[in-house]
């Protein structure tokens, strides 16, 4: 279809009023269903919370299906601070609405995938996920949405993730349990970084964070919760105990081995970084084990992720986020040979099944059967414009499908070796924590690595520092962190004053214990100057003060919110002290600074095309494109120079990470390329 004819059906679809008959007014945008919203008097969506009333008129080759009776609302964490939203919608009565090989169900989702130029990436996990043995993974159902009379995109029509026939299909309680009812399950559960903000959640003895997430919390009582916690560290207790691979005394009674393993499969084989942040299970009445799954959320998995950088050579274990969560029992694990064994066996039967060309084909073929949806898509919403954590961007859909591919082709073959290697040498599998690379386009989180919580700045006791769970909503747990020759300065988000060691002097000696702070920020104070020393494996590293030495410690382990931040001894028992070892994440992107920037931004960008090796920088008004750029591999060393009106040819350098550096308004910017 031609742009022009596209844009006509589009601006006379959109022109419909609500009072006329659906016949005339709802009409299908697409070859792909179109989805009508309406909310009760135009309302805006602006929470997640709270449900709007409003109508739906679902259109398909068929014709028009109204369901009158239904509420919408917004979902998603981050997700739902980007431009395009993703929403829940809750009918009246349970429907069919995917179809009758899926739930019958009030709860459904509508997924954006806005961070993903693809579009593709969470089907392509659930078509892993298939493969590989889960149970259930979630529906996928491209759509065209228009709410209240506004064109949004495409979208994926999903399962809402909840215990129900043919989603997570163990017992469902809806009513409060009698005295004498059988409490061994189902419960339905995930580890969860953001577990503080969840209504029923519990810390297990290593402080790993999990939600209850069924029942609710209407219907569950404390024995319950008691229940699944103690059944919970039971399996912990017996993961780290010395007969840990034992097959009896250890963890291997806790775990259905089949769905661990496809879990693990998938959140390796997608790259996906968050799959150790956010892990559902669930647990089976009368049946002792823990089911690994369903999978949910990757589209920032397929190497989408510039808080972590290219991905294709390395396993999501070391490179993954939620080092305090579910990673800590993973990594252990990888310690017992018949994990191992078994996660080695079960990736050599998909890859003798043909899961690299099974995936190769879904998603060429998902790509065909959207695309008339995406191109309508990406007029709206521009293709080559950065919206959320992206690595690379590109200039046609077809360049971001490729790079897709490529990293699968690239991964399965990583996989392979990898996987292998661990089977027949029994060695480790965690890599060495890197040197730390600063990227100033980020705020960063510092966690504990023993107890998972975060440095943060102390309610109520202005300036005093201490360890808080994360939490979305607090400013003060964002840092930024600014290069000061071979030392950091960190600036806190919420204050904008710098981490300080207020440690007394008694002599030439620096006493221990006392607790940091935050003081106005200036750069020639060494007592706000900060080396980040590598320690042991996880990405970990000691916080070392420039001008005292003396090391930061979380006091006594303390897993409590406001618990305090020390100066503390800097010593060869750093690499036995959890208390000493903190994970420093790239969090957050900063912001635009001032609308001379927003400007900026939006009228060039960086494009690069994997096959072709060749980047350069595009603009509406090319006159803009004045200077030099220049590009580092790794390891710091100049690979080339240009101008930023030329392209650049990387068709000549070998395989890696290569770091593009530019000077704009002022201000460097940066952004890495992989090259393969």
């Amino acid at each position: 279809m031609k742009k022009s004819t596209l844009w006509a059906l589009l601006c006379c679809a959109l022109c419909f009023s609500p009072s006329r008959s659906a016949a005339q007014d709802y009409v299908q945008l697409t070859d792909m269903p179109t989805i009508y919203i309406e909310t009760e008097n135009n309302q805006p969506i602006v929470s997640k919370e709270d449900y709007l009333n409003a109508t739906l008129h679902y259109v398909d080759e068929t014709g028009v299906k109204v369901y009158e009776d239904m509420e919408v609302r917004g979902r998603g964490n981050s997700t739902w601070n980007l431009e395009k939203k993703p929403y829940r919608i809750k009918f009246g009565e349970k429907e069919e609405f995917m179809g009758p090989d899926r739930a019958k169900a009030k709860s459904w989702t509508l997924l954006a995938n806005f961070a993903d130029k693809t579009l593709l990436r969470n089907a392509v996990a659930a078509c892993i996920g298939d493969f590989a043995g889960q149970p259930f993974t979630a529906g996928v159902q491209f759509v065209d949405l228009v709410l209240n009379g506004t064109y949004l995109g495409n979208y994926q029509l999903s399962d809402q993730m909840e215990v129900r026939k043919k989603r997570v299909d163990i017992d469902e309680q809806d009513e409060v349990p009698t005295e004498d009812a059988n409490i061994t399950g189902g419960y339905f559960l995930e580890v969860d970084g953001f577990a503080t903000f969840e209504p029923v959640y519990f810390r297990t003895g290593r402080n790993v964070m999990v939600t209850v997430k069924s029942p609710d919390e209407e219907v569950i009582v404390s024995r319950q919760l008691q229940y699944i916690k103690n059944h919970m560290q039971e399996f912990e207790d017996a993961l780290f105990s010395p007969d840990f691979a034992d097959p009896e005394k250890g963890y291997r009674p806790y775990v259905d081995s089949l769905t661990l393993a496809s879990w693990y499969i998938s959140t390796e084989l997608t790259g996906n970084v968050d799959g150790f942040w956010s892990t559902y299970m669930y647990k089976k009445k009368d049946d002792p084990k823990f089911y690994w799954g369903p999978l949910w959320d990757y589209d920032i998995a397929f190497n989408n992720c510039n808080r972590v950088g290219d991905v294709s050579r390395s396993l999501m274990i070391n490179k993954g986020f939620g080092a305090d969560l579910t990673m800590k029992w993973v990594l252990q694990m990888w310690k017992d040979p018949w994990f191992v064994q078994l996660i080695n066996r079960t990736w050599q039967d998909c890859v003798a099944r043909g899961i690299e060309e099974h995936v190769i084909h879904y998603i060429d073929s998902m790509a065909a059967v959207i695309d008339r949806s995406q191109a309508m898509n990406f007029q709206k919403w521009p293709i080559d414009r950065r919206d959320y954590n992206e690595i690379v961007l590109f200039s046609t859909y077809q360049e971001g499908v490729e790079y897709l591919k490529t990293f699968v082709r690239n991964h399965c073959a990583y996989l392979t070796e990898t996987f292998a290697n661990a089977a027949e040498n029994m060695g480790s599998i965690e890599e060495p924590s890197p040197e730390f690379v600063l990227d100033e386009d980020f705020y960063y989180r510092i966690y504990n690595k023993g107890t998972g919580n975060v440095i943060d700045v102390l309610d109520g006791d202005e300036g005093l520092v201490c360890t808080w769970a994360p939490a979305r909503d607090r400013d003060t747990q964002l840092w930024e962190i600014r290069a000061v020759g071979d030392y950091y300065q960190l600036i806190n988000k919420g204050n904008g004053m710098a981490l300080y060691d207020c440690a007394e002097k008694e002599g030439d000696i620096y006493l221990t214990g006392s607790q940091l702070a935050v003081k106005k920020a200036y750069t020639s104070r060494t007592r706000q100057h900060w080396s980040f020393v590598p320690i042991n494996t996880g990405n970990t590293y000691v916080m070392v003060n420039r001008e005292t030495q003396l090391a930061v410690n979380n006091e006594g382990g303390g897993t409590d919110n406001g618990n305090g931040v020390l100066s503390w001894t800097n010593d060869a028992e750093n690499m036995f002290k959890n208390t000493r070892q903190w994970r420093i994440e790239k969090d957050e992107p900063k912001e635009a600074d001032g609308i001379a920037d927003v400007e900026q931004e939006l009228q060039y960008v960086v494009l690069y095309n994997p096959d072709t090796k060749q980047v350069h920088f595009e603009a509406e008004d090319r006159s803009r494109l004045v200077g030099d750029a220049v590009i580092y591999d790794d390891g710091g060393g100049r690979v080339m120079q240009f101008a930023l009106s030329q392209t650049a040819n990387l068709s000549t350098v070998k395989e890696g990470i290569y770091i593009l550096v530019w000077t704009e308004g002022g201000r460097q910017r940066s952004v890495k390329i992989a090259v393969k």
